[in-house]
């Protein structure tokens, strides 16, 4: 193998050139518009993830809440058939 030349690229191997590297034609001013313009989208993304967690911890309160009432429910229904269950059921007589 020959030495490294200024010419190569290190760390890509298989003899990359720098000029292979070089992408299209785009100026600065363009590449800083679109860096603006995916910061401001990346900034809006997060503000939405934001809004959405708010909303997630929100819902997610109510329906622990829910849950904890469902339970609650369940346990006097419970209660009530345990007492049912003790008392004789009614025998309606005719009186004829």
């Amino acid at each position: 193998m020959s030495p490294q030349t200024r010419r190569h690229v290190f760390g890509f191997g298989g003899g990359v050139k720098a000029t292979d590297l070089k992408g299209g034609t785009s100026s600065k001013a363009e590449l800083l518009s679109a860096l603006h313009s995916t910061r401001e989208d990346n900034k809006s993304l997060n503000e939405e993830n934001k809004s959405l967690n708010e909303e997630n911890k929100s819902l997610n309160a109510r329906l622990s809440t829910l849950e904890d009432e469902m339970k609650e429910i369940m346990t006097m229904k419970e209660f009530f058939a345990a007492q049912q269950s003790h008392v004789p059921p009614i025998t309606y007589v005719s009186t004829e």
